[in-house]
This record gives C-alpha cells, structure tokens and sequence, in this order.
C-alpha cells in the first residue's frame, strides 16, 4: 500500500471514528505510540516521531491493531470505548 493510500486508509478510519463518537457522545483516544506501533512503526517519546519501514498491510491488520473489529462487508473499523 502506498503512503498515499495508507494516508486515505487513516482519514477515513479517522472519520469513521468522529461520525461514531457524535452519534454515541464518546471519544476514543489512542496514544502516539500506540498509533505509530499499529502501523508498523517504533515510537520515540523524546523526538515524538515515529518511524516506519514500508510495508502493505490490510485495513483489517491496521485495525485489528489498533485493538478495533473489522467489518469486512461494510469496510470499517469499530472502537469499543
């Protein structure tokens, strides 16, 4: 998967989550390094930057990750808070 397209993978999981959250009324909230490690990355707490090799993963992977469940026909990610 291409940076581009992991990019388009991100947002739309990101907005997937926001239009969750003003329906139920709760946030999630993930930690930087939490976020780098679900994506293939090692975070560095003193520089807050993560680096990442390039690998292709599925949005199913990135969200099995990031501890979610992925529905598979409907093509998104969900959070239990």
């Amino acid at each position: 998967m291409s940076d581009r397209g992991r990019f388009v993978l991100v947002m739309a999981l990101t907005a997937s989550l926001a239009m969750a959250g003003c329906a139920s009324g709760s946030k999630v909230r993930m930690s930087s390094a939490k976020m780098c490690q679900a994506h293939g990355g090692a975070y560095n707490a003193s520089t807050k930057a993560c680096t990442t090799t390039a690998q292709t993963r599925t949005a199913k992977q990135i969200c099995e990750q990031q501890t979610g469940y992925y529905d598979e026909a409907a093509e998104i990610c969900e959070f239990n808070p």
